[in-house]
């Protein structure tokens, strides 16, 4: 859930919460000159009550929610400027002008991907693929055939990689998969009930995990402490194809499967192009752009 919303759903707040709310959704970008003094003297109130209100909303003190409600705001008005992410093209766009906002909207969308990843959360994931001796992919609906083919990639370099098909199997896995394993758990919601279950179990054991979810609090993404977010400016369902979030997630396998190569680059290229060429020894093309040498 974002920031925003928590300040919204005023419904279960006191009169002084609700006044908090409204005020903090107001001033916008201004909270970064703000302090629980100067709210507290603006709102008639005293400053720990305004400390106890960002403690209420899931933050350890207002410095934790200042900093994270002003990364927000800047998020949400970033990006998409010139179009719209859950209906991109309408009935009119025809032939070239309709690939040409399709080609936007990708554009957008990793430009977006690349300023949500941060370097720590990379760092730490690249950590725990490097070290894995196998990796589980848990994931449902279109992603599944995402997860494959990054599943695919990384056979080719000998890195074992499951993708169960079967939600009770991937739960099954959490349970007696190895402590070196890693798992990547793949939910736009971050709300997929199986998913969740899954999680809760390799919490339980600790068995390293990345997150690979929407932007804002999630069951999921609090579970866990590596992140890498989706662009997310597209609705869950109201939306023309998921162009959006499904990019964004193909993206992220991608620089994930960039992270296992590049650790152990000339190695695990010599081994591709030697399977490959075992495996292919019938493909050829005398298209001079695409020929081997």
């Amino acid at each position: 859930m974002l920031i925003v919303e928590k300040l919204s759903n005023q419904q279960k707040m006191t009169e002084t919460e609700i006044n908090i709310a409204q005020y903090l959704l107001s001033i916008g970008h201004d909270i970064k000159n703000k302090s629980t003094r100067s709210i507290a003297k603006e709102l008639f109130i005293s400053p720990s009550t305004v400390s106890r209100f960002c403690q209420l909303i899931g933050f350890s003190g207002f410095s934790e929610f200042q900093q994270h409600y002003l990364e927000e705001i800047r998020y949400l008005e970033s990006k998409f400027q010139s179009i719209d992410p859950n209906q991109p093209f309408n009935e009119i766009d025809k032939n070239k002008r309709l690939a040409s906002k399709v080609g936007a909207l990708y554009k957008e969308t990793i430009e977006d991907t690349v300023e949500l990843l941060h370097h720590d959360s990379l760092q730490k994931a690249e950590r725990m693929l490097h070290t894995a001796r196998e990796l589980y992919v848990g994931s449902a609906g279109d992603t599944f055939d995402l997860a494959n083919v990054f599943k695919n990639r990384c056979l080719k370099i000998g890195k074992k990689v499951t993708v169960e098909i079967r939600n009770d199997n991937l739960f099954y896995q959490a349970c007696y998969a190895p402590n070196d394993s890693c798992f990547i758990l793949i939910s736009y919601s971050g709300e997929t009930a199986m998913i969740l279950k899954v999680a809760e179990k390799l919490r339980e054991r600790q068995i390293p995990t990345i997150v690979i979810t929407s932007y804002g609090d999630n069951q999921l993404s609090q579970l866990f402490e590596t992140v890498l977010y989706i662009s997310t400016h597209e609705k869950l369902v109201e939306n023309l194809g998921n162009f959006s979030s499904l990019l964004s997630v193909h993206f992220i396998l991608d620089v994930l499967y960039a992270s296992i190569f590049n650790t152990c680059r000339q190695e695990n290229y010599e081994n591709r192009i030697r399977a490959a060429y075992e495996f292919e020894q019938a493909r050829k093309s005398k298209n001079p752009l695409i020929r081997d040498s």
